[in-house]
């Protein structure tokens, strides 16, 4: 079975930059910057330039990530649909039926990104200089990253990724090797406390 990962990396790689922090001395003063809550709830607008085509596909919605749970990515426009990553397994529902079900254990893209979500969670601030060589720069309380993948099979899947903010991440910036190009913005950013109803959707 092949699976498009693309969209999973990004919620992963929105919570591990959500959550924790990066490598070397840019990732000490990057980390220093971030705030780094047990939850982090907001929105976002994901804006999708296809190679080919002048309009961009544009959707928003929010998320949520729960360091000890994993992430909900909730899309509410054009269409509706969850996503959850959690330590196991990655979901996808739409109109409240589950779309499809990957488990860790049996596809290695899927313990690929959860490794690498949970173990940065947990401090583990090694795994992403192990796929990627970052560089960036620091300006007051704001910062920048480029991602550049060190490993081929991420090399297949994007160029490069740039990411932005300052006591939480704002943009994430994904150049894909197929010429497309992803922009996800966040607003909104809090660390509100989790009801007994979002923990439940982790369930």
């Amino acid at each position: 079975m092949r699976i498009n990962i693309k969209p999973f990396f990004l919620a992963a790689l929105f919570s591990l930059l959500a959550l924790s922090s990066h490598a070397a001395d840019l990732a000490a003063s990057v980390k220093e910057r971030l705030a780094q809550p047990e939850i982090l709830r907001g929105d976002f607008e994901q804006n999708k330039q296809v190679s080919g085509f002048k309009k961009p596909l544009i959707s928003r919605g929010d998320f949520l990530a729960a360091r000890d749970m994993g992430v909900l990515w909730r899309t509410k426009t054009p269409f509706a649909s969850v996503l959850k990553l959690s330590r196991d397994e990655i979901v996808a529902k739409q109109e409240g039926a589950v779309a499809f079900r990957l488990s860790a254990s049996k596809e290695p893209s899927v313990r690929m990104i959860n490794g690498l979500l949970f173990s940065l969670m947990n401090g583990d601030v090694s795994s992403l200089s192990e796929l990627f060589k970052i560089e960036g720069s620091i300006n007051g309380k704001s910062w920048q990253l480029t991602l550049t993948p060190k490993q081929a099979a991420l090399g297949k899947i994007m160029r490069k990724i740039e990411l932005s903010g300052d006591q939480f991440v704002r943009r994430i910036l994904l150049d894909e090797a197929n010429n497309d190009q992803t922009l996800i913005r966040f607003t909104a950013q809090n660390t509100d406390a989790i009801s007994v109803d979002e923990r439940a959707r982790f369930e």
